[in-house]
């Protein structure tokens, strides 16, 4: 189990719940909030363990998670539970409370309102703009920063035991964009060859014929889970064009490939580029709200093909 002296890269929330801790003073709810992977479900089980241990051996550690949607029945099941007089500390941690269907949210906003004593919540969240605004209100937020580049360095390095100025490490810890959890993700799964392969993919787009292009967007895999980083990606790749295409003097997500960039980034005008940017964006929130994957990458695509000087 993870303490909270050792969650890195947030002193902030860590102090508030240290102090808390110490003092006697924690509040009966918080919503800890932030991208993934940068320590709010640590945090939330490393505080319920001292609560439950401040609360003695009766206490209990409650953890709602999962992918699904939290239906009201669910959560008048906690609520029913929450208002029997715990012997101990009764502690309810909710992950991804975002999946609160509103009749959910706001039957738990009347135990928020009025917790028994003894009783805490703490919910994680990455989409604040998903919850009940009265939720919100009812719990104390501590949002959570991404995690500086440096400090994933050396976490990586720790973690391994490879030599923090690793090459691999040090592209890692910037594809990881302030994310413990995805800088993991990258180091032991198979991101990075499924990165390389999507690099592949976009190196060819500027000279392919147009037919091709309709082929590559028609076999494009229609996985919801995967596209958003897909596009990141993507949008990372064209920021490096435009930053080599004007010598400035900023760190690369995709430093060995100056080569190519160099070579792809004088094809394109800068307004191309920027365009091409702005549509990577309004691409990722048409398929946010359930546009057609390969409707929106065909168009992607073609207007990657058509604003190069090919």
């Amino acid at each position: 189990m993870v303490t909270l002296d050792e969650i890195i890269g947030q002193a902030v929330p860590v102090s508030v719940l240290q102090q808390a801790l110490a003092a006697n003073t924690m509040g009966h709810a918080y919503l800890f909030s932030g991208i993934e992977g940068v320590g709010k479900e640590t945090a939330a089980r490393a505080a319920a363990a001292v609560l439950a241990k401040l609360g003695g051996p009766l206490s209990e550690v409650h953890v709602l998670g999962g992918e699904a949607t939290i239906k009201v029945d669910e959560i008048k099941e906690v609520c029913r539970q929450a208002a029997l007089k715990p012997a101990g500390n009764s502690i309810w941690i909710i992950l991804d409370a975002e999946r609160l269907t509103a009749d959910a949210g706001n039957v738990l906003l009347k135990t928020l309102e009025e917790p028994p004593q003894g009783t805490y919540f703490f919910l994680t969240t990455t989409q604040v703009h998903a919850l009940l605004p009265t939720i919100v209100s009812r719990c104390q937020h501590l949002p959570f920063g991404r995690i500086g580049e440096e400090e994933i360095v050396q976490w990586l390095a720790e973690r391994t035991g490879v030599p923090a100025d690793d090459e691999k490490i040090r592209s890692i810890a910037r594809l990881a964009r302030g994310s413990l959890g995805r800088a993991l993700a990258y180091w032991e799964g198979s991101l990075l060859d499924e990165r390389q392969a999507l690099l592949a993919q976009l190196i060819r787009v500027p000279r392919l014929s147009y037919p091709e292009i309709l082929g590559l967007s028609q076999n494009w895999p229609e996985d919801r889970q995967r596209i958003a980083s897909e596009l990141q990606i993507i949008l990372e790749w064209h920021r490096d064009l435009y930053v080599v295409k004007h010598g400035a003097e900023l760190p690369l997500y995709n430093p060995g490939y100056r080569r190519e960039l160099e070579e792809i980034g004088s094809l394109y005008a800068n307004e191309d580029l920027l365009k091409i940017m702005d549509q990577i964006i309004e691409t990722g929130k048409a398929i946010a709200g359930n546009g057609r994957i390969r409707f929106y990458i065909g168009y992607l695509l073609l207007l990657m093909k058509k604003g190069a000087l090919t």
